[in-house]
């Protein structure tokens, strides 16, 4: 039997369609980022594999997104690749990461800052439209500078210090390349409690075994209790949740056999989803976890080469969106903080994509989980599933 269906309701079941269509976009933007979040850390991992290592992903791929508005041709085609963005319209993309953004700004049980801004040298004009699109789906805020004079470092560096609760202070140096055009970035802190902190009393010196070998005292931070555990296939895993059970840090250790590296190697943003996010359980155990506070900085420029954008870099990038004369980004570098206590986390990064002149050339049993060797660790979001910190300690007291 064939059902009529009036105009109005005709009209209904397609605005129902485009609303379920617009709510996809943030997951499906969640999911690229968590994609494109495990190739970054992979492709820095390779590169020092004993070091470590603590960067925003998150940042990282939204300001990428943010210079992605200014690419066109095969330079945009190339960066849609790397962030896992290349199923995503313009428009729906900007407008995913504008309600993405705002939803993980919601939460009000942690502090969790997002800060984006352009800055541009004074007589350079950038495209309104780029503008346009930067400022209303990023909250960009937008300066004119004299990069030639180290007042322009300093504005910068000012806005890093503040948008970070003073984390990240020096996240440029003066002097600048002497074609330097436009340096975009992307900030991001956070500051959570434990939903159920640690007892400082219990924490105990207890001895850690680096990843170069041999053993070093470090504090450890031990809990008994009800834990959100899984074991997978070479490794232990405990989700520790922040106040307001929204964000969780996912805390991996890999079996005595294994490494972060190898761990690492697995995980992807389907396995993350489907497998690893799935996977927990309630359990009782004994948690032992290191204290440790870490500051990192990263260049970026070949570990984004390694995952395929490689144009974007070179003299013939086209960036012709963004402005008239031809521009490519010089360099792309992060500088990141994290600590980790009996009380919670205080994380944050700044990351900066700056834009040269292209004339210039450059039921489980009961469990024991101590954390006595090096670990990965991420700090993501429940409701969006994004990962906005993550890292591989391999040693504490370093």
């Amino acid at each position: 039997m064939i059902r009529k269906i009036g105009v109005s309701s005709l009209l209904c079941l397609l605005a129902g369609a485009a609303l379920a269509e617009a709510l996809a976009d943030p997951a499906k933007l969640a999911a690229a980022n968590t994609g494109f979040a495990f190739d970054l850390l992979k492709q820095i991992a390779a590169a020092k594999p004993e070091a470590n290592i603590f960067i925003s992903p998150f940042s990282v791929s939204s300001v990428l997104q943010m210079v992605a508005n200014g690419a066109a041709g095969e330079t945009r085609s190339e960066m849609q690749r790397v962030l896992k963005t290349a199923g995503l319209p313009a428009a729906s993309l900007n407008a995913a990461s504008r309600d993405l953004n705002r939803s993980l700004l919601a939460q009000t049980n942690v502090t969790l800052n997002l800060a984006n801004a352009i800055w541009y040298q004074n007589d350079f004009h950038l495209k309104p439209g780029f503008v346009s699109i930067d400022r209303e789906f990023f909250q960009s805020e937008l300066g004119g500078v004299d990069f030639e004079k180290p007042e322009s470092a300093k504005t910068i560096n000012d806005w890093a210090d503040k948008k970070t609760s003073g984390k990240i202070k020096q996240v440029v140096q003066w002097p600048f390349p002497p074609l330097t055009r436009v340096i975009l970035a992307n900030a991001i802190y956070f500051k959570g409690k434990w939903d159920r902190p640690f007892d400082k009393s219990a924490t105990t010196a207890h001895p850690f075994h680096p990843a170069g070998g041999g053993e070093k005292p470090v504090p450890l931070m031990w809990q008994r209790g009800k834990f959100s555990y899984q074991e997978g296939d070479g490794f232990q895993a405990v989700r520790l949740s922040y106040a307001g059970y929204r964000l969780q840090m996912y805390l991996f250790l890999p079996a005595t056999n294994s490494s972060p590296a190898k761990l690492l190697a697995g995980l992807k943003s389907g396995t993350w989803r489907s497998k690893i996010l799935t996977g927990f359980e309630d359990c009782d155990g004994t948690l032992a976890l290191p204290r440790f506070k870490l500051d990192y900085d990263v260049l970026l420029n070949e570990p984004l080469k390694g995952l395929g954008m490689k144009q974007a870099f070179a003299r013939e990038a086209d960036f012709s969106a963004m402005a008239g004369e031809s521009l490519f980004i010089s360099e792309v570098k992060q500088k990141s903080f994290v600590e980790v206590n009996e009380e919670g986390t205080e994380a944050a990064a700044v990351t900066t994509v700056t834009m040269s002149n292209s004339a210039e050339i450059q039921p489980i049993k009961s469990f024991e989980m101590i954390v006595d060797r090096p670990f990965l660790f991420v700090i993501g979001d429940n409701q969006t599933q994004s990962i906005l910190f993550m890292g591989l300690v391999s040693d504490p007291v370093r």
